[in-house]
């Protein structure tokens, strides 16, 4: 399955938008949890959905250094590309 950045961005901005983070549609791959006032709780829901999404598992050691939009969508297209099971 042939994922592009710009379709993992686009799922995290709907998923940032769906549990009401503030300016999520603007969010780019250089913002970090800190400047979209993203917390623990809201990166759950959020790995979930990407897994939901691209049929993926995000361990807690693969979450664990991931600290911007744009390390999730690179991540998430790893796992993807590496057919990580769900």
């Amino acid at each position: 399955m042939a994922v592009t950045r710009d379709e993992v961005l686009e799922k995290i901005r709907d998923e940032l938008e769906s549990i009401k983070v503030p300016n999520a549609r603007e969010a780019t791959p250089d913002n970090t949890w800190s400047d979209l006032d993203v917390d623990s709780l809201d990166l759950v829901e959020l790995v979930k959905a990407l897994e939901d999404e691209f049929k993926i598992t995000i361990s807690d050691d693969d979450l664990k250094p991931i600290e911007s939009v744009g390390a999730a969508i690179d991540l998430t297209m790893r796992l993807v590309e590496e057919g990580a099971p769900a």
